[in-house]
Formats: structure tokens, C-alpha cells, sequence
């Protein structure tokens, strides 16, 4: 069974018509909605409109067959609406003329479109796109954003076409999914440099296209933009774009004369179609009787020509539109001027595109011109970390908001730069305080992920450049060259008791006594054995005094007498006042200079040892470059951080702290190492400095504003503002200066350092007196034992 709801007349329009020289035009029910319009603008003494209603059937075959009946028992002359096969087939059968105001393709022979085809706008697209800019010798790649089922109006030649680089379709995806679909392919579509791009979209995906762009910084120039629009309805949304040097071309079947009276904003693409499709009945003559209505309509639509909203409007024998123009608009941000128009024609020769001769062509011809900063008047989200001194935190920072909260030399130096190039930012820290590193399935993370994922516009920290990052997306020319260098905390200096034995080696003492006791027993001889002075009273104990109060510097109560032995001492007493000279000068030393005895002398030194743990931060330049190094001693330092993996910290700051604990040495760029010694006076480095790289501002692959941010830093550099900058943030000195430094040197002997001395004072005194008791007890024993003057040395 097949439902039928009778047509329902427009009573509404105030017109007194005959009923056999009317023209009974069926609208579909979902096109009713722009019978308002049409009245309210459209002059039909003789069309008479009626609601057509089509149930629900069980088939093709009974809806067809439904339709016939109705379109009979309503004696409808012509049919208005989106494209329908079973209405199609039923016109066709009826002979009734159907208008059909919609692009798909599949129609039957008494079905006459009104909007062309979509093929003819892209080739109109394509060759302006090109066409044009190949016969100026610009062989720039190109891509092709298109939704949906439209990919199958592309020619095969189009598609293989080598300048054709991408060619992307949107999915019926949510708007958040589309957005980030979008944001894909255009970070993709600036990572390789391309610049011209033809859109084939509906409107609302345009428009999240072109927000999406706009934060990217693509909308400009260099980028230029090519979009099918046959009603202009994407006029609002570019002009309520901001205003740039932008390069809109919109491919539409709109005429235009001036900017203030074509494309009006309060009609769409279905209005000005039906528009055109009642005034293509409504100029038909109308002597007619009402048996030959329907072939008099459908005869004439076949062979005469009307004008509409849309141009001319004239039909092939196949029903399509022929003979029209596309016309090419173009929208440079601030005024809209004619480029074009693409002209259809009846054999390939006269079909083609025709530019415009005025001054605004030429100028749009020109692609060498000087192009506006892309984030002039703009504020852009600008990605960095926490690391001292760059990026910091203000005092009191809890209480501030936005870029207020930050402070810094990459902070500053933004803020210059911004100044400069006249646009606005804001600050954020990344979300998982990583620099960046491309992790095991190809994507970064880090600030370069929030970069190349579109969240940031620009990268400012102390990330360092490497040929990975580089790769990955584009940086400045270096504002500042940093190394790598080891920062360990400066082990704690033990005190000993008896220090006053450190300026000789054991070695020399030992060599000492030995020569005490020799020239003793030499002095002995000589003294004992001279042929012309021989003394025959000295005694060994007397030499050995003797010679150790040589040593000492200590009174004795003669001289040798010999000659022998007046050689012999007085080379002794040489040898003690060089020995007593060189200790005092050593001794000197050692309480003067406050000597670093660091496990390791160098990083070479690390893989040879136990003591001291070392590491560096995680997902970080100097990682990959000690796991990539050819160097053998880098390679296997690299190979030992690894297999601890609990050397390896998260953050640079969390290495900090655990150099300050002691026992960790932490590799990491020499201008963070330098700013924290400078203000941690228990740290050092220790060297060589390896591994230079440049610090530089990090923009997203393709970038067009790369160059001038570079120009910039440049430029700061020559008027020394970097210098200045480095001056004030590395300048600052929180240890002692060189003048505390040296008093505190060279201030007075302190008691830890001369302990000992009092210990032996003492140990010499606790001698004697044991040695006076033994001496008594003796006595006391032996009675008869006497002491006598002892014989000294003539």
C-alpha cells in the first residue's frame, strides 16, 4: 500500500489565477521551508506551488508507483526539490520536468539540474591553481581537503599530479575529532612546506578549518586558500576573521559587481536555487492548453536560456547546465575584488580561465611581495619548562596570574621580541615537564609534542638543538651556546689531628731518621778515629744529641773538633735549613690553599671508578647524545646510566638535589651548572666541557615566521642586549668575592689545624717526666749508681 497526502495550494500570495493557465509546481516537504523566501521575492502570476508529501513504502517499485499516481491525481506540470530516484523515475515516465536543486549524480533523462557539477568547479580550481602559477615558473606543491563522497568528482590526472602533495578527506566526525583531524593535516601541510590549498568542504567544516588555521598562524600569506562556495556563504565567516594579508579565493556561481551588493548574507545556497528554479518556470510562455503543458515546459526548458541568481541558466541534451560561469572572488582581508571567472563552454577549447586586467590581479599575481609578520596584533600560547635561570618563578608567585607569574632570561627575551615583531603571549609550563624525545611509536612529547600537536605556538626555554629535534620541527638562529659539563658537590675536607706531618711525605721522614742516625755514627767515627785530633772521652749518646739538636734548631754545648767532622756537621746543618725551609713553605701551603681531592679528575675518569653515582635527566638531549656517541668513553658512560636507571632523574631539579646530597654527579648544560655554582659554593664541575649546541626558539615545522624571529635574535645579538641579559642573570655572585675569598685564605692558624703540635708538646712532656721516674726508681735501687759530668764534644 502506498500513502498519498493531497497537495496543499499557497493561498497565502494574494494572486487571482486561472485555473488551466496555471503551472502546478511540486515542492518536496523538505524544501517547503524556502517557499517563504521565494514568495517574498519572486513575481508567479501563473505557478501555482503544492506541499509534495511522499509516504513510507515497502519498496523502490511501490514508491514509484505511489508517486505516479500522485503527481497524476494532482495534475503537477513541474517537480522542485533535492533529488529523489523514485521521483526521478516517476517524472520520467510522466514526462514532467524535475528540477533538481541538489549535486547528485545519479538522475534520470527528464531530470535538469540547476547546480552544475561539481567537477566543473574543481577543474576550474585546478587550473587557476595549477595552470596559472606554472606558466610563472612556481612549481609550489599543493593539497586537496575534500568531505566525504566528493573525492569521486577528482580526475585520476588531478590526483597523480606530483605537485598534488596531499590530498586529505574529512569523515562525518564529531567537531572535536575534526578539529583534531584537522589540526593534523595542517601541521603536516606546514611541515612540508605547503602553501597553496583548495578546499572542498561544507560550511561548518570550513569554518573550523579556518579557526584552526588562524591558531596555527596559516591564514596569512604566504598561504593561499581556494574554496568552493556556490552561494558565498563563507563570506560572514571570513570577515569576521582578523584582518591580515590574507589570500581567499572562493569559487562561486554568484556575479559579481561590487563588494556591497553581491552574495547577501541573509540567503543560502537552497533559497538562491530555488529561487532560480521558480523563475525558470515562472519565464516560460504559458499559451498552452492543459494536455500539452507538461512537453510545452519540458521543451522549453530543453532549449531556451534564463537568468537567475545563479548567471545563465541553460541545459544540455543531457539536463546539465551549460554555458555559465564561475566566477572567481577574491578576499584579501580588508576588500573583496573580481580575480576571474571560469567559463563553461561547448567543447574543451572554450572552456578555461579568464583573470581579470586591473592592478589588484597583478598584485595577487605577485608572489614575490613582502609579507606582514603572521602574529602581528595576535596573542599566541608560548610553551617552556622551569630550569634556572631562563624560566623561574617570581616571589610570591601564588598570588599572580598569567605571564606575571614567570621571570627569567628566556622570559625577558621574549618579551623583547614580542615588543619588536608587535604581537602578545601567553605563558604556560608543559604538562609532563619534559623538553621533548621521540618516544618507541614516532611522536614526541614534552614541549616539542605540545608544539608539533598545534597546543603551542611558539617553544622559548633552554631546550638545546639537536639534528632529531631539528628534524622534527624548526628553530631560530642560537641566542646562546651551551656544553655539557659534570656538577658534583665538592666532597667535605677531613680534619687531622696531625696535619703539621702532611708537607713531607713519609717517605722524607724516613729518610730523615735514617740520615740522623748515619751522620751520628759517621761523627762518632771521625771523632774517635782522627790521627791529629782524636778524642778519645766523646761517647755515641753525645753525637746522636748532637745531631738531632741540629736538626731541631735546639742548643748544643760544643763543636766537633776534628776536621772531618766539622765538614760533616756543617753539610748537615745545609741539609736541615733546606728541610726546615721546605717543610715550613709546604706547611704554608697546606693552610693557605684549600685543596678539591674529587674522587674523578675528569668525566673520563668516571667509568674507572665505584664512589660516585652519575646521571642525567630523562627524555633529554644529553641522554641521546650519550646512547648515539661514537666516542668510546661517552658510549660507555651512557651504557652505565642506563643500566641504573635510578641514576636517571625526571627533572633537572631533582638532580640538583641530589648533587647537593652528595655522592651523585650530574650531567647537565653548562649554563645552568655555571648559575648554580655561582650561587652554591659547595659545587664544582668538573671537566672537559663537551658536546656545544645552541639554544633556539622552536616554531612548528614550516613555519612562516621562522625567519623573522631569527632575523631578530640577530639583531638583539649585534646591539649586545643578549650579553646584557647573560650579564644580568649569570653576573650576580652569591659566594664570596675574590678579596673574601683571599682573606679568608690567608687568616691565622686555626686549632684543628695545629692539634697535633700540642699533642706531641704534650707526649714530650708526659716522657720526661716517665723517664725522671725510671731514672729515681733506679737510684733508689741501686744507691751507689752516681751521676757524673758528662765529657761534651771540644
Amino acid at each position: 500500500m502506498w500513502k498519498v497526502i493531497v497537495f496543499l495550494v499557497v493561498s497565502g500570495m494574494g494572486l487571482r489565477i486561472k485555473a488551466d493557465d496555471s503551472v502546478k509546481v511540486a515542492v518536496l516537504p523538505e524544501w517547503w521551508q524556502y517557499v517563504r523566501g521565494v514568495i517574498s521575492r519572486s513575481q508567479m502570476s501563473s505557478t501555482q506551488l503544492i506541499n509534495l508529501t511522499i509516504g513510507t513504502y515497502n519498496s523502490q517499485y511501490e514508491a514509484i508507483e505511489g508517486v505516479q499516481t500522485y503527481l497524476n491525481e494532482s495534475e503537477t506540470d513541474v517537480i522542485i526539490g533535492p533529488c529523489i530516484r523514485s521521483i526521478s523515475v516517476a517524472a520520467e515516465e510522466l514526462r514532467i520536468p524535475y528540477l533538481c536543486v541538489t549535486s547528485e549524480t545519479e538522475m534520470e533523462l527528464c531530470t535538469f539540474k540547476l547546480l552544475p557539477v561539481l567537477s566543473d568547479f574543481i577543474e576550474a580550481m585546478t587550473k587557476l591553481v595549477y595552470s596559472q602559477f606554472r606558466r610563472q615558473g612556481k612549481a609550489e606543491p599543493k593539497t586537496i581537503i575534500y568531505e566525504g563522497k566528493k573525492g569521486f568528482h577528482f580526475d585520476v590526472e588531478l590526483l597523480n599530479n606530483p605537485l598534488t602533495t596531499r590530498v586529505w578527506v574529512m569523515n562525518d566526525e564529531d567537531t572535536d575529532d575534526k578539529r583534531r583531524t584537522i589540526t593534523h593535516y595542517l601541521m603536516l601541510m606546514r611541515k612540508e612546506l605547503i602553501r597553496e590549498i583548495i578546499v572542498i568542504c561544507d560550511t561548518e567544516t570550513v569554518k573550523i578549518l579556518l579557526e584552526t588555521a588562524w591558531e596555527l598562524a596559516m591564514l596569512s600569506l604566504p598561504f593561499r586558500w581556494y574554496f568552493y562556495d556556490p552561494a558565498f556563504q563563507l563570506r560572514p565567516i571570513l570577515e569576521n576573521l582578523p584582518r591580515f594579508e590574507n589570500s581567499f579565493t572562493v569559487f562561486t556561481l554568484i556575479p559579481y559587481h561590487d563588494q556591497t551588493t553581491f552574495a547577501s548574507r541573509d540567503i543560502d545556497l537552497n533559497t538562491i536555487l530555488m529561487l532560480d528554479a521558480i523563475s525558470v518556470v515562472s519565464n516560460i510562455s504559458h499559451n498552452f492548453t492543459s494536455d500539452e503543458k507538461r512537453q510545452v515546459i519540458l521543451s522549453a526548458m530543453e532549449k531556451k536560456s534564463f537568468r537567475g541568481l545563479t548567471g545563465s541558466i541553460r541545459f544540455d541534451a543531457n539536463h546539465q547546465r551549460m554555458n555559465y560561469n564561475i566566477n572567481m572572488v577574491h578576499f584579501d582581508g580588508s576588500k573583496y575584488f573580481k580575480l576571474g571567472s571560469w567559463e563553461s563552454g561547448d567543447s574543451p577549447y572554450q572552456r578555461g580561465v579568464k583573470l581579470e586586467n586591473s592592478p589588484d590581479v597583478e598584485r595577487w599575481r605577485n608572489r614575490n611581495q613582502t609579507y606582514t609578520f603572521p602574529l602581528k596584533g595576535r596573542t599566541i600560547k608560548v610553551v617552556t619548562i622551569i630550569e634556572e635561570p631562563f624560566v623561574m618563578y617570581k616571589k610570591g608567585y601564588e598570588n599572580m596570574t598569567g605571564n606575571d607569574r614567570f621571570e627569567g632570561y628566556c622570559v625577558e627575551l621574549l618579551h623583547e621580541l614580542s615588543k619588536i615583531l608587535d604581537f602578545k603571549y601567553e605563558l604556560y609550563l608543559v604538562h609532563d615537564n619534559k623538553f621533548g624525545a621521540r618516544l618507541s611509536d614516532g611522536s614526541w612529547n614534552g614541549m616539542i609534542g605540545e608544539v608539533l600537536a598545534g597546543n603551542a605556538t611558539m617553544l622559548v626555554a633552554s631546550l638545546s638543538v639537536n639534528a632529531g629535534r631539528e628534524e622534527a620541527m624548526d628553530f631560530t638562529k642560537p641566542f646562546m651556546t651551551r656544553y655539557v659539563t659534570l656538577i658534583m658537590k665538592i666532597p667535605a675536607t677531613k680534619t687531622r689531628v696531625f696535619e703539621f706531618l702532611s708537607p713531607l711525605s713519609h717517605t722524607i721522614y724516613l729518610c730523615t731518621l735514617s740520615a740522623c742516625i748515619v751522620v751520628a755514627c759517621s761523627l762518632y767515627f771521625f771523632e774517635r778515629n782522627s790521627v791529629f785530633e782524636k778524642r778519645e772521652k766523646v761517647t755515641f749518646k753525645e753525637c746522636v744529641w748532637y745531631i738531632f739538636g741540629t736538626l731541631l734548631e735546639g742548643g748544643t754545648e760544643g763543636t766537633p773538633t776534628t776536621t772531618s767532622g766539622r765538614i760533616l756537621i756543617y753539610t748537615w746543618c745545609f741539609f736541615v735549613l733546606i728541610l726546615v725551609a721546605s717543610y715550613t713553605a709546604n706547611w704554608a701551603a697546606f693552610l693557605t690553599v684549600e685543596q678539591f681531592k674529587a674522587p674523578v679528575k675528569s668525566v673520563y675518569d668516571l667509568t674507572s671508578q665505584k664512589e660516585i653515582q652519575y646521571g642525567t635527566v630523562r627524555s633529554s638531549a644529553i641522554l641521546s647524545f650519550f646512547k648515539t656517541s661514537n666516542v668510546e668513553t661517552f658510549r660507555k658512560i651512557g651504557n652505565e646510566m642506563i643500566n641504573n636507571a635510578s641514576n636517571i632523574v625526571a627533572t633537572s631539579a631533582e638532580g640538583y638535589q641530589r648533587v647537593s646530597a652528595g655522592g651523585y654527579g650530574f650531567f647537565w648544560d653548562s649554563t645552568v651548572n655555571s648559575y648554580k655554582i655561582n650561587r652554591e659554593c659547595q659545587l664544582t664541575t668538573i671537566g672537559p666541557d663537551f658536546a656545544p649546541r645552541g639554544y633556539g626558539v622552536g616554531v612548528p615545522p614550516g613555519a612562516t615566521y621562522l625567519e623573522e624571529l631569527s632575523i631578530n635574535i640577530l639583531r638583539l645579538g649585534d646591539k649586545g642586549f643578549l650579553d646584557e641579559l647573560q650579564q644580568k642573570w649569570w653576573g650576580e655572585r652569591k659566594c664570596l668575592s675574590d678579596e673574601e675569598e683571599d682573606e679568608k685564605n690567608t687568616s691565622g692558624l686555626k686549632l684543628e689545624n695545629a692539634a697535633g703540635l700540642f699533642f706531641v708538646l704534650g707526649a714530650g712532656i708526659l716522657l720526661s717526666v716517665f723517664v725522671l721516674f725510671i731514672q729515681n726508681c733506679i737510684r733508689n735501687i741501686r744507691p751507689d749508681i752516681r751521676t757524673g759530668k758528662n765529657e761534651t764534644v771540644t
